[in-house]
């Protein structure tokens, strides 16, 4: 398990340069001295220089939504990691459900991005989950080694530290359902153990996410063998996510 809690808010496509700046300025004078935890914050693309100008002093990482595999060339609409690493980007999401859904994201694309943002240096945060109807038809298990074993064939013992895995069932995005807490447990068990299986020595650290909020936060981080939350809606709730922070450093690791 992981030495600290992680925490990471997905802004998805909210908050644009002007109002990204104002929150991450508030965010930076609010946030307590963190001992417990750590958080990333995730703008969208358009907003992420202005976020890194603004919380380059403070204890707070900023990441970018995705990364292409290739460092330049005719890839329209897409960021090649040099360019975030050229303004202060230490981490990436990537095979977030949204982009497998509705931009044709598949697991092998999700690999390479991967691949790409490790050989960079930038921490990769690869999601996975299955949908309701997988789940239902007693699939997860199988659609989450589907979407990790491209990954794992991709990636060298030296670079898995930097890797995090973020379990967030389909279902449960933006729903206000949650999987049981026994369904995480298990789950992210199962994910340690197909972790374990490919030989690597250093412990993933593995997030939850779906309809993370303060009301659930703290059960859920009481779980073992989960490190921390991927979080979407709340974390551009500055008291949510506030609230979300205090719980992690609140609670033991």
């Amino acid at each position: 398990m992981a030495e600290r809690h992680l925490l990471i808010g997905n802004w998805k496509m909210n908050l644009g340069p002007t109002q990204a700046r104002e929150f991450a300025s508030t965010l930076a004078h609010r946030i307590p001295a963190l001992t417990r935890t750590d958080v990333w914050v995730c703008p969208p693309t358009i907003s992420l220089s202005a976020v890194c100008d603004e919380l380059r002093r403070s204890s707070i990482s900023v990441g970018a939504q995705n990364v292409h595999w290739a460092k330049s060339g005719a890839y329209t609409g897409e960021t090649s990691p040099d360019f975030l690493k050229d303004i202060g980007i230490t981490f990436s999401l990537l095979g977030h459900s949204e982009r497998r859904t509705y931009f044709g994201e598949t697991s092998e694309t999700v690999a390479m991005r991967t691949e790409s943002a490790l050989a960079e240096g930038i921490t990769a945060v690869v999601c996975i989950g299955e949908t309701e109807q997988e789940r239902m038809a007693g699939a997860t298990q199988k659609v989450l080694q589907e979407q990790l074993e491209p990954v794992f064939k991709r990636i060298e013992a030296t670079t898995a530290l930097r890797l995090v895995l973020a379990y967030e069932p389909v279902w449960a995005i933006g729903t206000g359902k949650v999987a049981s807490l026994e369904d995480i447990a298990a789950t992210h068990q199962f994910i340690r153990g197909l972790w374990t299986n490919r030989g690597y020595q250093c412990q993933p650290t593995i997030l939850y996410g779906g309809s993370v909020n303060p009301q659930n936060f703290r059960e859920i981080l009481g779980i073992k063998e989960v490190d921390g939350a991927l979080v979407g809606g709340a974390s551009i709730k500055l008291d949510q996510w506030l609230d979300l922070i205090a719980i992690a450093e609140a609670t033991g690791i």
